[in-house]
């Protein structure tokens, strides 16, 4: 088992502590490639100094953010709407790193069936 140390701004480490964040979105880089589900990541508060781990608890891989927030309910990413995400998305990350790496998200908690089943062709509008 191995710990990646993520350092992140208040906003997200809160989102993460409350349990509003469940999955972490990222670039796929170098580092987050040696991952696998039951590794930990350590969440550092780059106000205050600090941590909270969490474990990955399943690993899903984009070719970029686009196709990933077509996919996943923006709320298990701690957001309201997709619109949302994207905007956020494209302020934190550099748009050639993710066409470099393609993205991923990290389930920091066990997903909720009820809450992915909106993905299905019942409900595209989720």
């Amino acid at each position: 088992m191995q710990k990646q140390v993520i350092k992140v701004y208040p906003f997200t480490y809160n989102k993460i502590l409350g349990g509003q964040r469940k999955i972490d979105v990222r670039p796929y880089v170098p580092q987050l490639q040696t991952m696998r589900v039951g590794d930990m990541l350590e969440y550092h508060n780059l106000e205050t100094g600090t941590t909270l781990v969490r474990e990955i608890k399943g690993i899903a891989l984009f070719p970029d953010f686009d196709t990933l927030i077509r996919l996943l309910p923006p709320e298990m990413i701690g957001y309201d709407t997709r619109e949302e995400v994207h905007v956020r998305l494209e302020r934190m990350y550099p748009q050639e790193e993710v066409e470099k790496y393609g993205a991923c998200a990290l389930f920091i908690e066990e997903p909720d069936v009820k809450q992915m089943m909106k993905l299905s062709r019942f409900d595209r509008t989720a």
